[in-house]
């Protein structure tokens, strides 16, 4: 085997490796823990897995407040907990149901990594967190830092812990001019955040102490030591702090240039039944009921979203990409040869609609949005002559920024008609290479509330469930 060998720092970063490291050997932890705690008692957050700090509360809200800000957690962690009290009612659920319940949350990789873990929680640890680091650490959606947490806020273990409020503390207690997120740094920044937590020393250690500390560095860093204006005059540490000694607030933490966000343009189909199968929901050349079924002509139809996509097995309209750059403006895809051929490809193949000619209509409402690294506008059509067609004197109300926000006003005429129970169409477990959906199914108008839909999905629910009546 071939040996690698590790690439010699440079002279720059081995200098400021050096001044932090110095610092950190002369740091006064006994008196800044004193004074920090003080602090804390005074100004330390409240949170619902706070006040009761279980393994279990403390992991599902670890896992929830991943790249999502405090305010928004809390107004699902205990919806999320009435339905989910424990691991095994967690494992117990389906995937949909967890879905569902994390709508609105984004990044739901979490919520299917946070069931598998309570699955393994159940069949390895007989349903409870377990206590020892590596243990945690082997679960699915726990790294390191989500680890440390648990134990420490959990168990109240001597675990460090390190996100972005206390890298950008220890960052600036240090005076650390090296980018935070290369190893050096790392290397540097988990021993501070170790050797902020005494040693255990039995019996006459305090309770709750590394709670304590490991919330109240992470509070400071978020209510004190912000990004930019820190409140160094309300610090309890600006004494012990050599940004602060060094006016070098501005200049630390050295932070890695954001990537640029990629814009994007989807199309999003709002599909009734009638509209491939006619009125009578069965309709069709070639339809002889085992794709579409039985149900009301209104039913719209959904996509569950295969792996490896966006929104990996949440449900959506039907929805494409366009990479014809000159349509990235439009308002109209009727000549985006690519994007027809896709559409009428998907709903012969894979929705099963007799093979008629099927072109998208206008653009009938937008939303913009972000995922991952992309910036999307995503465009809400119809297909091409079905019902209801907007007005011609109500078509310019759609141009660009027209329908971008929440409360767009009612363009189409509703309609009184009832839905009735869908019926699932396809349902492949792994989607061929290239498939829109892993599962497309027809929903009566009632039930789309019912569904967990993606963010933007939901806004384009919302305004069918409004223009229908």
């Amino acid at each position: 085997m071939k040996r690698t060998t590790k690439k010699p720092l440079d002279a720059e970063t081995n200098a400021a490796s050096a001044e932090a490291l110095n610092v950190l050997s002369a740091f006064d932890f006994e008196r800044a823990r004193t004074a920090l705690l003080r602090w804390f008692d005074a100004n330390g957050r409240t949170f619902p897995w706070r006040s009761e700090p279980t393994p279990y509360r403390v992991w599902v809200s670890e896992i929830m407040l991943q790249q999502t800000t405090t305010q928004t957690v809390e107004g699902y962690f205990s919806r999320f907990l009435d339905r989910f009290p424990n691991a095994t009612a967690l494992a117990e659920a389906d995937e949909a149901t967890v879905l569902k319940y994390w709508e609105g949350l984004g990044y739901y990789r979490r919520a299917r990594s946070l069931r598998a873990a309570a699955i393994e929680i159940v069949e390895r640890f007989d349903g409870d967190v377990p206590a020892r680091f590596e243990d945690v650490l082997s679960l699915p959606g726990v790294g390191r830092y989500c680890a440390g947490a648990i134990l420490s806020f959990g168990f109240d273990a001597r675990a460090p812990i390190l996100e972005a409020n206390t890298t950008r503390l220890h960052a600036r207690l240090l005076g650390l001019r090296l980018e935070t997120t290369t190893a050096a740094a790392q290397k540097i920044l988990w021993r501070a955040a170790e050797d902020w937590l005494p040693l255990d020393s039995g019996k006459s250690r305090k309770p709750n102490v590394y709670r304590r500390l490991n919330g109240a560095l992470t509070d400071l860093g978020r209510l004190i030591c912000s990004p930019t204006s820190p409140k160094c005059d309300a610090c309890p540490l600006a004494e012990f702090c050599e940004s602060w000694r060094c006016d070098l607030q501005d200049v630390v933490p050295v932070l890695k240039k954001k990537a640029e966000t990629i814009p994007r343009t989807d199309v999003a189909f709002w599909i009734e039944r009638r509209d491939l199968f006619g009125d009578c929901g069965s309709g069709g050349k070639r339809c002889d009921g085992s794709t579409c079924g039985e149900g009301d002509p209104t039913d719209v139809l959904l996509i569950r979203r295969p792996e490896n996509a966006l929104w990996a097995g949440l449900w959506d309209f039907p929805r494409f990409e366009i990479t014809n750059e000159a349509f990235r403006d439009a308002l109209d895809f009727a000549a985006d040869v690519e994007l027809c051929d896709r559409l009428q490809r998907f709903l012969e193949e894979e929705v099963g609609a007799p093979p008629f000619d099927r072109r998208p209509g206008r653009v009938v409402y937008t939303v913009k949005h972000a995922a991952t690294r992309f910036k999307i506008t995503l465009r809400f059509c119809r297909l091409a002559g079905a019902e209801p067609i907007l007005a011609s004197s109500q078509r310019e109300k759609t141009l660009f920024d027209g329908f971008e926000n929440d409360a767009a006003s009612q363009v189409l005429p509703p309609t009184s008609r009832r839905s009735k129970v869908a019926k699932k169409t396809q349902t492949p477990k792994t989607p061929e290479s290239g498939r829109v959906a892993a599962e497309v199914r027809w929903v009566p108008l009632a039930e789309l509330d019912a569904y967990p839909l993606s963010s933007p999905g939901r806004k384009l629910a919302r305004f069918v469930l409004k223009n229908r009546g």
